[in-house]
């Protein structure tokens, strides 16, 4: 019965989290999988967390960074109530991805509650949070203020000074100074940015600067097939940038899987009884 309820509480589990929205951690196939001993709970810690019930989410290594984060992050940027955050972390998604302005700040607000309530399980939790609308390094400096305020914690551990980059000439010299300097007064562990459109110039843009340590982009089975894209994911690699993958479904561009390269990428999971929507993922896990 015990092995029965607990298929159930996974099941309702990513149910609901697929609703609010996962992300994937790129990695070399040679990691996809692994759990580093550095940041792996131990048995005790388990125990206390309730996570020793759980089956653990594997972790990949995020770029240089030298940290390894959950393969599946969750994203609160629309809901992310408490019974949502406590079922994540039982299940090792323990990456949280949130911004200033998700929810008119709520996001960040309902993050820091569960801190607050669950002040052990902060050392466990990878936060990555977002300067929302910031145009000046000025702003990006009060945005990152307000979201310690919210998050109850000292430091974000990955902050994306960019949210939404368009063009790489936002990625300025004065920004690459305060990324040190956050660094050294140590309120951000990483620093990178998000973005939407542009992709391929800009991570080819940020490969070519040694203080962008993570990227998240719109990375699903359609945009994998495009070469310039390929060659920027590649330059990443080679600098250590870590790539996180969003709008890995393509569900906002209603992209089907028609072409024969489309069918090529995903048929394996679609053969394996998958559906269209689940091949889709698994092609970007894979």
């Amino acid at each position: 019965m015990k092995e029965k309820r607990d298929k159930i509480n996974r099941r309702i589990f990513l149910k609901t989290a697929g609703a609010v929205g996962l992300g994937s951690v790129l990695a070399d196939s040679s990691t996809a999988g692994e759990s580093g001993p550095a940041n792996k709970p131990g048995r005790n810690e388990q125990a206390k967390a309730g996570q020793d019930k759980f089956p653990q989410v594997p972790r990949r290594k995020l770029g240089k960074t030298g940290v390894e984060v959950p393969c599946l992050s969750l994203g609160a940027n629309r809901l992310n109530n408490q019974v949502i955050l406590r079922a994540a972390f039982r299940w090792g998604v323990t990456y949280w991805d949130t911004a200033n302005s998700y929810v008119g700040g709520n996001s960040e607000i309902n993050i820091g509650k569960f801190i607050a309530k669950n002040p052990e399980a902060r050392k466990k939790l990878f936060i990555v949070t977002k300067a929302s609308g910031a145009k000046s390094v000025a702003e990006v400096e009060q945005r990152l203020a307000t979201s310690l305020e919210r998050l109850n914690t000292d430091y974000i551990d990955l902050y994306y000074g960019v949210h939404g980059l368009g063009e790489p000439e936002q990625l300025t010299a004065e920004l690459g100074r305060w990324v040190k300097k956050a660094k050294e007064r140590k309120v951000i562990r990483f620093f990178g940015f998000s973005t939407h459109k542009n992709m391929a110039g800009n991570l080819s843009a940020a490969a070519k600067l040694d203080w962008v340590d993570a990227i998240m982009t719109t990375y699903n089975f359609r945009v994998m097939q495009d070469e310039k894209m390929q060659a920027a994911v590649e330059a990443c690699h080679k600098a250590g940038i870590g790539i996180i993958a969003m709008k890995t479904l393509g569900v906002r561009t209603k992209t089907k899987v028609e072409t024969e390269a489309d069918k090529k990428l995903v048929a394996h999971f679609l053969n394996k009884g998958f559906t269209e929507m689940q091949a889709k993922i698994k092609a970007v896990l894979r």
